[in-house]
C-alpha cells in the first residue's frame, strides 16, 4: 500500500511540480528572447544565490517538522516562528549590507535586484515550511492548488510584463516576490489552527540542532547544483547564461526528482520508516523511471530546441546563440538523476540520527565542485562545471550507498540500476546510428525488461 500511496502522490506532487516548472520553463525562452545574454547570465547568478539563500532562512524546520511533530498543530506553529525568526534575521542583517557587498558583486548600479533577490528567497523559505503541512498530513491535492496559484500569477505577470510591455529584469523579481506572497498566504490559511497548549511544544535547542545541521548539510549539498553558476557568473556572463539555459533544458528530469522527494520524504522518515521491503521497491522505482526520463530527455531535447516550429512560435525554442551548450545536457540530465538518488541514500543516516555521516557525505560533494570548478571553469568553461556536477553527485550517491547498505541491508539494490544505466548510454551512443523514435522504443522495452521483475517482488 505504501508502494502505491508513494506513485499516488508522487503523481500528484509530480503533476503539480511538473505543471509548474513546465509554466516556468516555458518562460525561459521568452526570457532569451528579451533580455540580453548578460542580464540572463545576471538573472541566473542571482536565482543561484536563492538557493543558498532558502536553504539557510529555512534552517532545516521542513524535515524537522516530518521527524518531530507527527502533524500536530502546536510544532507546527512553534517551528514556523522559528523559521521566521531565523529567515527574518539574515535578511534584514544582509539587506544592511548590500551597499557595501553589492558593489564587490558587480551590482553597484543595481542594488535593487540584490534587495529583491533576499526578500524572494525569505518569503519562499517561509512558504515552503508552511506547505509542509499538506505534505505532512497527505494532502497533496490542496498542496497542489497553492503551488499552481503561485505559478499563475507569475506566469500571467511575465507573459504580460515582459512578453507584452518589454519590461526586464527588475520587472522579473518583483512579480516572483508577489507570486512567493500569494502562496505564503494561502498555506498560511489552511495550516493548522492554533492551540494555546503548550503541551505539544518540542526542545527548541533540539529542533535548531536538527533543524541547523541539515540547513548545513543543504548548504554543503547546494554547492553541487549552484556553485558553477556563481563561479561562472564572476568568470563570463555569457557563458552563465548558456551554462544556465542547458540546466533549464535538463530541469526537465528534476520535475520527477522533486516529485519523489516530496512524496517519498514523509514516507520515507515517516508511516513506513524501517521498511526495508518498500526501501528497496522505491529505490529501484525511482530508477526505472529516472533511467527512462535520462533516456527520452538526452534524445529529443536537440530536435526539441532547436527546431523552428512556425505558426505561433515561428523560431527555435532558444536562439541559436544558446544552441552550443547543447551537448551538455546528457550530462546535467546523469546528474539530476543522481540527485534523487541521493534523497533515498541518505535516509539511513536521518534515520539513525546521524547527522555528522551525512556532513561528511555532503562535504565530499562540496569538495569537488569547488575544485572541479575552480581548476575547471578557467580552462574548459562550463563543460568543466557540468562534468563536476555529475562527478559531485555520483562521489556522494556512491559512498552513501555503500556506507547505507551495511546499515540497512536490501534497500539499495545496484544489479538493476547498473545494468540500466549501461542500456542507456548503449542508446545515447547509438544516436548517431539510428532515429530517436526507435532508440526510444528499444530503449524503454529494456529498461522494462530490466527493472520489471524485481519490481513484482514484495519481499527481498
Amino acid at each position: 500500500m505504501s508502494l502505491r500511496r508513494l506513485l499516488y502522490h508522487g503523481a500528484v506532487y509530480g503533476l503539480t511540480t511538473a505543471t509548474a516548472r513546465l509554466l516556468n520553463w516555458v518562460l525561459t525562452p521568452l526570457y532569451a528572447h528579451r533580455l540580453s545574454v548578460e542580464d540572463f547570465g545576471r538573472m541566473s547568478e542571482l536565482y543561484a544565490w536563492m538557493v543558498f539563500g532558502l536553504i539557510v532562512a529555512g534552517a532545516g524546520m521542513e524535515t524537522a517538522y516530518f521527524r518531530f511533530s507527527q502533524g500536530k498543530a502546536r510544532p507546527f506553529w512553534q517551528m514556523l516562528g522559528l523559521t521566521v525568526g531565523v529567515g527574518g534575521g539574515i535578511a534584514g542583517s544582509l539587506a544592511l549590507a548590500v551597499p557595501f557587498i553589492g558593489p564587490a558583486l558587480g551590482y553597484a548600479d543595481r542594488l535593487s535586484l540584490l534587495w529583491l533577490t533576499i526578500a524572494i528567497w525569505t518569503v519562499d523559505a517561509w512558504g515552503s515550511f508552511a506547505l509542509a503541512y499538506q505534505r505532512a498530513l497527505g494532502r497533496p491535492a490542496r498542496f497542489a492548488a497553492i503551488q499552481l496559484s503561485h505559478v499563475l500569477l507569475l506566469l500571467g505577470l511575465n507573459i504580460w510584463g515582459v512578453g507584452g510591455q518589454g519590461y526586464g529584469l527588475d520587472f522579473i523579481l518583483w512579480a516572483n516576490l508577489g507570486a512567493s506572497l500569494l502562496r505564503l498566504s494561502w498555506a498560511l490559511a489552511w495550516g493548522p489552527r492554533r492551540v494555546s497548549s503548550s503541551n505539544d511544544s518540542l526542545p527548541t535547542r533540539l529542533l535548531l540542532t536538527y533543524g541547523l545541521t541539515l540547513a548545513g548539510m543543504g548548504l554543503l549539498g547546494a554547492t553541487n547544483d549552484v556553485l558553477d553558476r556563481v563561479l561562472l557568473a564572476r568568470y563570463d556572463l555569457a557563458q552563465t547564461a548558456l551554462y544556465s539555459a542547458a540546466y533549464k533544458i535538463a530541469m526537465a528530469l528534476a520535475l520527477f526528482v522533486q516529485a519523489y522527494r516530496q512524496a517519498g520524504e514523509p514516507l520515507l522518515l515517516g508511516e513506513s520508516r524501517g521498511d526495508l521491503c518498500f526501501y528497496r521497491r522505491s529505490w529501484l522505482l525511482y530508477h526505472a523511471i529516472g533511467l527512462s526520463g535520462v533516456l527520452l530527455l538526452s534524445l529529443w531535447a536537440p530536435l526539441l530546441v532547436t527546431t523552428d516550429w512556425g505558426g505561433l512560435l515561428p523560431r527555435s525554442l532558444f536562439p541559436s546563440a544558446y544552441h552550443a551548450a547543447l551537448p551538455v545536457v546528457p550530462i546535467l540530465l546523469w546528474a539530476n538523476l543522481l540527485m534523487g538518488s541521493l534523497v533515498q541514500a541518505s535516509v539511513w543516516y536521518k534515520l539513525q540520527e546521524r547527522p555528522t555521516a551525512g556532513l561528511f557525505i555532503t562535504a565530499l560533494g562540496s569538495l569537488i565542485t569547488w575544485v572541479g570548478n575552480l581548476y575547471g571553469i578557467p580552462r574548459y568553461g562550463y563543460v568543466a562545471s557540468a562534468w563536476t556536477t555529475l562527478l559531485a553527485y555520483g562521489g556522494m550517491v556512491g559512498v552513501s550507498v555503500l556506507w547505507g547498505r551495511k546499515v540497512l541491508p536490501g534497500a539499495f539494490p545496484l544489479g538493476q540500476i547498473v545494468g540500466g544505466s549501461l542500456w542507456v548510454v548503449l542508446m545515447q551512443w547509438g544516436t548517431s546510428y539510428a532515429p530517436p523514435v526507435l532508440l526510444s522504443g528499444v530503449g524503454l522495452v529494456g529498461l522494462t525488461w530490466i527493472f520489471g521483475r524485481a519490481l513484482a517482488q514484495k519481499s527481498p
